[in-house]
């Protein structure tokens, strides 16, 4: 049987738990009940940040060797995630300057590539304020952030996202760069407020 650690104590694997899919929904269940959530998973002192990927979950619990579960609070997990997501808006935001350079030079190929990429990201981000206000409890209508409220902010970048995508649809590059420099990079510095706001309520 392998050995089964949680938060460094070890912790009887029980009989009917056979393979890591129905350990971990065990594990996810007990600490849940804690407020708690998985943060980390080692097999044989080895890192699996893909702990949760369906290709591991049939895989024999016997077959793992020493199993090493790690946990945190759910809002000091939180807190972290909207932390590193804030430091991230600066160059997130440069690199919507330098997509509009690209268009400005008449490179609309890389200036292409290098939206694609950073609307990507700001999916990303997108996702991750809604998961995180509703992790936290917080209606963006109702958060203020400075004089306005959370979904006033995030409401005017979807309007220049809007933006961007009838200049790109209609190929004015030019049109399209200065909705980068000037509607996007900012709006996404703006952001910013937002999460120092739900890192605020998950302290509360």
């Amino acid at each position: 049987m392998s050995e089964f650690l949680l938060n460094g104590q070890p912790i009887p694997v029980e009989s009917g738990q056979k393979t890591w899919g129905e350990l971990l929904r065990a594990v996810d269940a007990h600490v849940g009940a804690h407020d708690e959530v998985v943060t980390a998973v080692r097999f044989a002192h080895v890192d699996q940040p893909s702990f949760r990927e369906a290709d591991l979950h049939t895989r024999p619990v016997p077959e793992l060797g020493r199993i090493e579960v790690d946990t945190m609070p759910r809002a000091r997990l939180l807190r972290t995630t909207l932390g590193t997501a804030g430091l991230s808006l600066p160059e997130v935001a440069a690199a919507a300057c330098r997509a509009a350079t690209a268009f400005r030079h008449d490179d609309d190929t890389e200036g292409r590539r290098q939206l694609s990429a950073l609307l990507a990201t700001v999916h990303t981000l997108v996702e991750l304020t809604l998961a995180s206000a509703a992790v936290a409890g917080a209606d963006l209508s109702e958060l203020p952030c400075g004089a306005e409220s959370a979904s006033a902010i995030f409401g005017a970048t979807g309007v220049v996202l809007d933006g961007l995508a009838q200049h790109q649809q209609s190929k004015d590059w030019s049109a399209l760069a200065d909705e980068l420099e000037f509607g996007l990079a900012p709006a996404l510095l703006r952001w910013g407020v937002i999460f120092e706001a739900m890192q605020e309520r998950c302290a509360v």
